[in-house]
């Protein structure tokens, strides 16, 4: 008997992969669970096991080609398949439809991505779909969307290109790639609004000064700024349902999603992007708890051995660059996300108060971008103006998630 081997699909937002290394050769006996072989996704390298078992009798996709998740990989003969697992084609099943442009070959397409190119004026019969089976998926349309409008762009950086063509060409990494295309559907698809509030922040730095080194002692971890900013914006969220949830853009019956837990993704960056791993249920974590699991992730990232349910699940993201000196900036709603929040340094600056005094305080802004679909100004900003009151209360779960 003649078996597939497939690219199963590891994670929720994975839609290719690209080979790293094959662990097994033609003539091995493979076993299920053995690990055979090595990806690239765009957030990390990850081990594929098998899911049937006999002898590997032809590999199909070669060392370093990129392909769709579902394709046939290689195959094994004499084997039986998994009794509790299945391909990845049976997972996350989506509904497709067939166009047949007239008299030419039949088109395989989601109902989301037709919907799109309609939108956009996209002809489908002129693009070659990377889904299983070559079907044509909506990052395939956005993608030749984005490419009819940046044909002049294009046509002028191969102008560019051909006089400066003494310069360094540098290859796109597949997580490189991903975060491109991520970043280009969220801007084209996701109508977003910004809103900026500089915070007072004394009450972190004069409670991180008094306890820091008593809290490094007994609980054996280090407070950072972004644990503060996690629970903050955790507690945050529980008072606003609506940041933390999704637009669901269901085919012809689109609706909001409000989720259930919080869960908070803190963007880090690495040589060649950025990855973002998750905190979950971080509305019923203490600050030490916080940070015990933040700094485990951060270091499994540094690392490259963050796992694939390590970077699921997320409902908010914050992105802090006070670490490498800005002072301010603008995220990119990372979808199917409501809300992200950029944060800057932490800046003296001169303040007034009541008395018309002038001091000098700690403070930060905060720029949060929202999907405009899933909530309105008024309602962005009265959770940014919630979120300051947070970080300026001095209220905080320390050692206990006990809440008030």
């Amino acid at each position: 008997m003649r078996q597939e081997i497939v690219l199963p699909k590891l994670d929720s937002s994975m839609e290719e992969a690209r080979i790293v290394s094959w662990e097994v050769k033609i003539g091995d006996t493979i076993k299920i669970d053995d690990p055979i072989l090595i990806v690239e996704t765009e957030k990390s390298s990850l081990e594929v096991e098998s899911e049937v078992e006999g002898t590997l009798e032809e590999i199909v996709v070669d060392e370093g080609e990129t392909v769709p998740v579902g394709t046939v990989l290689a195959y094994v003969s004499s084997g039986k398949h998994s009794t509790d697992q299945k391909g990845s084609s049976d997972h996350n099943p989506v509904k497709e439809e067939n166009i047949s442009p007239g008299k030419t070959e039949r088109i395989r397409v989601s109902p989301a991505a037709r919907r799109l190119a309609k939108q956009r004026g996209v002809d489908l019969t002129k693009i070659k779909g990377s889904g299983p089976r070559g079907r044509v998926i909506l990052k395939d349309v956005a993608e030749a969307a984005a490419n009819v409008v940046n044909q002049s762009v294009k046509t002028e950086n191969k102008v560019i290109a051909s006089i400066h063509a003494k310069g360094k060409r540098v290859n796109l990494t597949s997580m490189r790639k991903t975060i491109a295309q991520r970043m280009t559907a969220s801007f084209m698809n996701v109508p977003q609004f910004q809103i900026k509030k500089r915070v007072d922040v004394s009450s972190i730095v004069q409670l991180r000064q008094a306890v820091v080194s008593s809290i490094e002692h007994s609980a054996g971890v280090r407070l950072s700024f972004n644990d503060f900013l996690i629970q903050a914006v955790a507690l945050t969220l529980k008072k606003f349902p609506r940041v933390n949830a999704s637009f669901i853009d269901s085919e012809g019956d689109p609706y909001i999603l409000e989720h259930e837990d919080i869960n908070i993704g803190l963007a880090v960056a690495i040589d060649d992007g950025l990855v973002v791993p998750v905190i979950h249920q971080a509305d019923q974590l203490s600050l030490i708890e916080i940070a015990e699991k933040r700094t485990k992730l951060v270091e499994k990232v540094r690392k490259g051995l963050l796992k694939p349910e390590e970077m699921r699940g997320g409902t908010f993201t914050i992105s802090n660059l006070g670490s490498v000196g800005v002072d301010e900036f603008v995220a990119i709603v990372n979808p199917p996300e409501t809300g992200i929040l950029a944060v800057g340094n932490i800046i003296e600056h001169p303040v007034l108060t009541n008395r018309y005094e002038t001091e000098i305080k700690p403070m930060i802004t905060l720029n949060a971008s929202f999907d405009h679909r899933t909530i309105d100004g008024a309602y962005g900003g009265r959770f940014i103006a919630q979120l300051c009151d947070q970080l300026q209360s001095g209220q905080w779960n320390i050692f206990s998630t006990a809440r008030s």
